[in-house]
């Protein structure tokens, strides 16, 4: 019986060549989805702050008939919420139902955007464990093979080599863990950025909508 203790760099990288290169690939992909999910933070952060006051400033400049003061304030602003009502103050005049439609165009186009890097996310919380389970059946395989052509006890060869042919799956299923979780936060983010750009356009409607 074995007593020798195995370090964690020999746990995930004591496996043949095949197993060692799927554990480096799914390091690789794990830095992949922590670098997509930091820069999707900090954007969508940088997105979800909007001036409180911004549907009473519109409203005051367009009850002065101050549209291109209205225009120029959102582009300061620069958040979502200001870009889709500068489309819909570039068509001021023209029917409820064309700057509505201009303003869900705008609004798309920002969900589109938001959601860059999210599909990545999405796809590695899949393929991770996957991939790590390949690299574990190859690995029990390895064994087992191993198993059928020497005469060293089998019991002994097993516990030799058990624990690191299942570093390959261990690791794949955290990536893809975390990965499942950083999808679904920045998710949230994203549905909390278009309910406030329904919000916003919605009172935006109503004022240019209202009666004189």
């Amino acid at each position: 019986m074995a007593d020798k203790h195995i370090s964690v760099l020999e746990f995930l990288f004591g496996g043949g060549l095949i197993e060692t290169l799927i554990v480096i690939l799914l390091f690789i992909i794990g830095l992949a989805a922590c670098y997509f999910f930091i820069v999707r933070v900090l954007k969508l952060n940088q997105e979800n702050k909007v001036d409180p006051y911004l549907i009473k400033n519109i409203n005051d400049m367009l009850s002065e008939a101050r549209v291109d003061a209205a225009v120029d304030f959102c582009r300061r602003d620069n958040s979502p919420e200001a870009r889709c009502i500068e489309k819909g103050l570039s068509r001021v005049g023209r029917p409820i139902s064309e700057i509505s439609n201009a303003m869900e165009t705008q609004a798309q186009v920002e969900v589109h955007y938001a959601e860059k890097y999210v599909n990545y996310l999405a796809s590695i919380s899949g393929i991770a464990p996957i991939l790590g389970s390949i690299g574990s059946v190859i690995a029990f395989a390895g064994i087992f093979s191993g198993l059928s052509h020497t005469a060293v006890d089998s019991q002994q060869l097993l516990s030799a080599s058990f624990y690191k042919a299942l570093s390959p799956a261990l690791v794949g299923l955290i990536i893809g863990f975390l990965a499942y979780l950083f999808n679904n936060y920045l998710v949230a983010k994203i549905d909390y950025m278009v309910m406030k750009i329904q919000y916003h356009t919605n009172e935006f409607l109503d004022i240019i909508n209202k009666p004189a």
